[in-house]
């Protein structure tokens, strides 16, 4: 056997034993994470999920595994209106697309009923209805990332707002603040409205503090709050946590 047989024939046998980290439950391997369209870094192409080879477009290599656009979204937990190409060509033909829309008063018209359908919320009902099944594990994926991010950034608004107060108050962090206040007799309600925490996080801070609050001071201040002023020295006193 010449050399470069013996090449082909291990090149071959590599192919056939290589190890996919991801597989369907059909048990198909794939060679990118079920529900995500993997983007190579640098050139903005996607990768195959069943072979891991990388296009500028899937579109037309598709047909060698047997699927349609369609399909192999489906197939592979993508949005139904994920595009399936580089990028850049994405970019490129929303770019086409937007110059065809202005130059066409015809194509206008045309999409101008899908518009009306969308303003009046119309067109999601009727999406709604014909994709009576799960959303696909992209969408998912993304909603979920969506929440968390509107989480993180709620978070780090509040954060700062209170940093910003304590230094009004004339304290570099929480803890400090929090001791002072207890040791002045201030009270759970007024510290709370002082500082915009919730009940839980203010029980959390005050642990973190070495604050230790008598649980039955600390359900007496929540419910007579409402009838009594929320820094008098008559409201609830913490002690401190040795």
């Amino acid at each position: 056997m010449t050399s470069t047989a013996v090449a082909l024939v291990g090149r071959s046998r590599q192919a056939r034993t290589h190890v996919h980290l991801w597989s369907l439950p059909d048990g198909t391997g794939l060679h990118a994470p079920y529900g995500q369209l993997v983007i190579e870094s640098g050139t903005g192409r996607v990768c195959c999920h069943l072979c891991g080879r990388w296009y500028v477009s899937l579109g037309g290599h598709l047909r060698t595994h047997g699927h349609t656009a369609d399909s192999y979204r489906e197939k592979m937990g993508l949005c139904r209106s994920r595009p399936l190409v580089a990028e850049a060509l994405s970019r490129s033909i929303a770019t086409r697309q937007s110059e065809a829309y202005q130059r066409s008063p015809a194509l206008r018209a045309r999409l101008a009923v899908g518009q009306e359908l969308s303003k009046t919320g119309r067109l999601a009902t009727l999406a709604s209805a014909a994709h009576t099944t799960s959303p696909p594990p992209e969408l998912t994926r993304l909603r979920r990332a969506a929440l968390d991010a509107g989480r993180m950034t709620r978070a780090t608004q509040r954060d700062r707002v209170l940093a910003r107060r304590l230094r009004e108050l004339g304290f570099e962090d929480l803890a400090g603040y929090l001791r002072h206040a207890y040791s002045a007799g201030a009270s759970l309600r007024g510290i709370a409205k002082t500082t915009g925490l919730g009940w839980i996080r203010l029980r959390r801070e005050l642990e973190v503090a070495g604050i230790a609050v008598r649980p039955a001071n600390l359900a007496g201040d929540q419910s007579s709050g409402d009838q009594s002023s929320g820094d008098q020295p008559s409201c609830v006193r913490a002690t401190m946590a040795r």
